[in-house]
């Protein structure tokens, strides 16, 4: 059983990456419903192990909402062969990703994207849009990481 992998310490099969400074919303305001350009991720990056051919990225986020508004978040991936042409991998519209509870109160969660990376060019870069429904009041912050993985060579396997 020597050519199998098991799921343990999945983690030393990809690399964790910061895939974004850290972004700041207000409604109605700065960073609202407006597009921010994550960092440039070379997918043949990663050692030894060739290009990743997967990856889950994460909107890591914290949003203060007035009750019953909401915090959205829209997303699209791209691809470039040469880090300047870039062009629509994945993409998605807004989702809801938290709703104020009654009277108010901070929000925490993560939104996940999961993307196969097999026919995309070298480089990748996360494209997220924040949208808070409320007026003035509401803020958020998110930050976009990333696991890839799916290498085409692994490190060998110890027992």
């Amino acid at each position: 059983m020597a050519d199998m992998l098991t799921q343990h310490n999945i983690g030393a099969y990809g690399d964790l990456v910061r895939m974004s400074d850290h972004e700041t919303t207000t409604a109605a305001g700065a960073g609202d419903a407006s597009t921010f350009t994550g960092n440039t991720i070379d997918r043949e990056g990663f050692g030894n192990s060739g290009p990743s051919l997967s990856a889950l990225m994460g909107v890591i986020y914290e949003a203060t909402l007035a009750s019953g508004k909401t915090y959205s978040i829209g997303y699209g991936v791209q691809h470039s062969p040469d880090n300047s042409t870039w062009t629509d991998y994945q993409t998605a519209t807004y989702v809801v990703v938290a709703t104020g509870i009654s009277g108010g109160g901070v929000a925490k969660g993560q939104f996940n994207v999961q993307v196969d990376l097999t026919n995309a060019k070298r480089y990748v870069r996360f494209m997220a849009n924040a949208d808070l429904n409320a007026t003035g009041t509401d803020t958020s912050y998110y930050d976009v990481v990333g696991f890839f993985a799916g290498m085409d060579r692994l490190p060998a396997f110890q027992s």
